[in-house]
C-alpha cells in the first residue's frame, strides 16, 4: 500500500475518532442489543413453563379413594344386617419406564427451546454486525470524500493561478469551483449517511448514538475465511428434537405395558363386623393403538433424522458459497487497493506536474482526479461487500455463539 493510500485509509478509520469520544467494538454492539432484547424475557417465561412441565412429569399417577355402600333398602332387621359400606385407597403402578420417559421428554423440550433462543440471539447479533459493517463503510467513505475535497482545493488554487496569469480561460476556473463544491456536497452527504448508519446502529439497543463511533481500524484489513464448520447452535436444535424423538418412542413402547392398579380398605358390615378388602385391577392393552403410536414415534424419530441431514447438507453448501463471496470481495479489495489506487495517484500527481508546466489541460487534470475517486470508491464498495458476506459466514459458522450463550 503507498504512504498516499496509508494517509487516506488513516483519515478514514479515525474521522469518527476525532468527532466523537467513545469507540464501540462490535462485540460491544453485540452485547448491547443481546442485553436488551425483550427476547430475554420471552425465553425466561417459556423455560419457567417448561421446568413447570418437567416437574409435573416426574410425579407420578394420583391415588383415589373410591366409597362403596351397599344393600341400603326397606325391608327388615336381616337386611340392615347386610348392609356394607366400604372404602378403598387405589393406586396405579406405572410399569415400562413411563415416568422416565416423559421426564426425558420434557428435558428434550427444555433443551430445544434454550437452543431456539441461542439461535435467535445470533440472528440478531447477525443484525447488529450487518449494521455495524454499514457505519464502518460510511466512516471509510467519509474519508475518502475528504480527500477527494483536498484535492479539488489544491486543483482549484492551481486553476485560479493559471486563470490570473491568463494562461487557462475563464471556464477552466469555474469548472475547478464546481467540482470542489460537488467534493464539499458529496462529503456532507457521506457525513449525514454515517449519522443515519449510527442511528441505525445504536437502535437495535435503544441507545444514544452521540458520542459513539465505531472500530475502523480493521476494515481495510482482510481476514482469511475462517472457519467452515455449521453453527453448533443451530444444529443442536435437531439434535435435542432427536432426543425428544427417542425419548416419545420409548414412552410409546413402554405403554405396550398395562399399569396394575392396586386397591385396599376397611369394609362395615350391617352385623358390626369390620373386614379389609383388596384387589388388583389390570386394564387391557389396546394392542392396535399401540402399535399406531409406535409406528408414529419411529416415524417421527426418522423424520428429524432426515431433517438433521438436510439442514446440515444446506449449511454446508451456503458456507461454501459464503467463504467463496468472502475470498472473491477480498481479492478485489486487496487488487484494487494494491494495484489500481496507487496507480490512479501516480497518474493524477504526474498530471498535475505536467499541468503545471502547461503540457495538459485542465480537462487531463479533471479526469485523473475523478479516476483516484472512482478507485477509492470502488475500494470501500469492494471492502463493505467482503464485510457483509462475513456477516453471513459469522451467523452460518456461529461465531458469536460464546459471546451471546450466557444471556437468557
Amino acid at each position: 500500500m503507498s504512504s498516499y493510500l496509508r494517509a487516506v485509509v488513516a483519515v478514514a478509520l479515525s474521522s469518527a475518532a476525532v468527532a466523537h469520544g467513545q469507540t464501540l467494538t462490535l462485540e460491544d454492539a453485540v452485547a448491547r442489543a443481546v442485553a436488551t432484547s425483550p427476547q430475554g424475557a420471552a425465553t425466561s417465561a417459556r423455560v419457567d413453563v417448561l421446568t413447570a412441565a418437567r416437574a409435573g412429569a416426574d410425579t407420578r399417577p394420583a391415588p383415589s379413594i373410591d366409597v362403596l355402600a351397599e344393600n341400603f333398602g326397606v325391608g327388615g332387621e336381616e337386611l340392615r344386617r347386610q348392609i356394607q359400606v366400604g372404602a378403598t385407597y387405589n393406586q396405579r403402578i406405572e410399569r415400562g419406564g413411563k415416568r422416565a420417559a416423559r421426564v426425558a421428554i420434557a428435558d428434550a423440550d427444555l433443551d430445544v427451546a434454550r437452543a431456539e433462543a441461542l439461535v435467535r440471539r445470533l440472528d440478531l447479533a447477525a443484525a447488529v454486525q450487518r449494521f455495524y459493517v454499514e457505519v464502518q463503510a460510511t466512516e471509510a467513505n467519509i474519508g475518502v470524500a475528504r480527500e477527494r475535497v483536498a484535492i479539488a482545493e489544491q486543483l482549484a488554487r492551481e486553476v485560479g493561478r493559471r486563470v490570473a496569469e491568463a494562461r487557462d480561460p475563464l471556464f477552466a476556473g469555474t469548472r475547478a469551483r464546481t467540482q470542489l463544491a460537488e467534493a464539499r456536497v458529496d462529503l456532507e452527504l457521506a457525513v449525514h449517511a454515517r449519522d443515519a448508519a449510527m442511528k441505525r446502529l445504536a437502535a437495535l439497543w435503544g441507545g444514544d448514538p452521540a458520542g459513539l463511533t465505531v472500530a475502523t481500524d480493521r476494515f481495510l484489513k482482510l481476514d482469511p475465511a475462517g472457519s467452515m464448520e455449521p453453527s453448533a447452535a443451530d444444529l443442536a436444535i435437531f439434535e435435542a428434537r432427536r432426543r425428544r424423538a427417542s425419548a416419545e418412542l420409548t414412552l410409546q413402547r413402554a405403554g405396550a405395558r398395562t399399569d396394575p392398579t392396586l386397591s385396599a380398605g376397611p369394609r362395615y358390615i350391617g352385623t358390626g363386623d369390620v373386614a379389609l378388602v383388596a384387589g388388583v385391577s389390570l386394564p387391557l392393552p389396546n394392542r392396535g393403538l399401540n402399535r399406531a403410536n409406535i409406528a408414529r414415534a419411529e416415524a417421527e424419530g426418522r423424520q428429524v433424522e432426515a431433517d438433521l441431514a438436510v439442514e446440515r447438507f444446506q449449511r454446508t453448501q451456503a458456507i461454501a458459497l459464503a467463504a467463496e463471496k468472502v475470498e472473491e470481495s477480498a481479492h478485489e479489495v486487496e487488487a484494487v487497493r494494491d494495484r489500481v489506487v496507487p496507480g490512479a495517484e501516480r497518474t493524477l500527481a504526474e498530471v498535475r506536474a505536467g499541468y503545471n508546466r502547461g503540457g495538459f489541460t485542465f480537462l487531463d487534470v479533471s479526469t485523473a482526479q475523478t479516476a483516484l475517486h472512482e478507485a477509492r470508491a470502488r475500494m470501500v464498495r469492494a471492502a463493505a461487500r467482503h464485510h457483509e458476506a462475513r456477516v453471513e459466514l459469522d451467523r452460518l459458522t456461529g461465531r458469536f455463539a460464546a459471546l451471546v450463550q450466557g444471556t437468557n
